[in-house]
């Protein structure tokens, strides 16, 4: 059977992601655990999106 996600450990917890995607599913610190949300997905997208085009940006120089 194979693990449903893969956790990181960070220097103040840890992040969850779908082993098979590779997706945000959570995060845990010391304050608790946050599972995703829909609003947190998009803000992960757009964010990604943006780091994205500044490393096209960069390429394209």
């Amino acid at each position: 059977m194979k693990p449903r996600h893969h956790k990181t450990t960070l220097k103040d917890g840890w992040i969850a992601r779908d082993a098979e995607t590779g997706r945000f599913v959570a995060v845990g610190t010391e304050n608790g655990v946050s599972r995703k949300t829909p609003k947190t997905e998009a803000l992960l997208k757009e964010v990604s999106s943006r780091r994205n085009a500044a490393l096209k940006r960069l390429v394209n120089r």
